[in-house]
């Protein structure tokens, strides 16, 4: 595999990370389980970038994949917005993208990692429990067809 860079996201980066994101969520509508970030713009992806901790992925400068981190309490942090490009999905990005926002976590002295994915998605709750993430409640939405259940997982 290519090497793969990590590195906190600047807002130059809004419009190339708004694609990875339109790519990575077409494959969630396929599925049965849409997402707002299908259709993200690059301003919003720009306001998560000055809000919150973006971090993307390169490879060989293309940028190919994100991922969100917002602190919600003093010692907890929500994971959101995982994507990789649909070039490279299945290679190892999104785990390296986790990993390196559970070590920034940590770093931080934060102690939990908390996020919300859909819960008959056919493959997203494994990948994060394969992970150490526990089912901690349910997220219901009232604008979806489907819910979403809460994983969490102490850093």
């Amino acid at each position: 595999m290519e090497t793969v860079d990590i590195r906190q996201a600047d807002v130059e980066d809004a419009e190339a990370l708004t694609a990875v994101y339109r790519s990575a969520y077409q494959e969630n509508r396929r599925l049965g389980f849409p997402a707002k970030a299908e259709s993200v713009t690059p301003e919003t992806v720009e306001e998560w970038i000055e809000a919150d901790r973006v971090y993307v992925a390169e490879i060989e400068d293309e940028l190919v994949g994100g991922v969100r981190l917002t602190k919600t309490d003093p010692e907890r942090v929500k994971l959101s917005r995982l994507a990789v490009h649909e070039d490279w999905k299945g290679s190892g990005i999104g785990s390296g993208l986790v990993d390196h926002a559970e070590s920034t976590v940590r770093t931080r002295g934060e102690t939990t990692i908390w996020l919300t994915t859909p819960g008959e998605h056919p493959y997203l709750p494994g990948f994060y429990r394969s992970r150490g993430y526990e089912k901690t409640g349910n997220y219901p939405l009232e604008y979806r067809d489907y819910d979403e259940i809460v994983l969490e997982k102490q850093v």
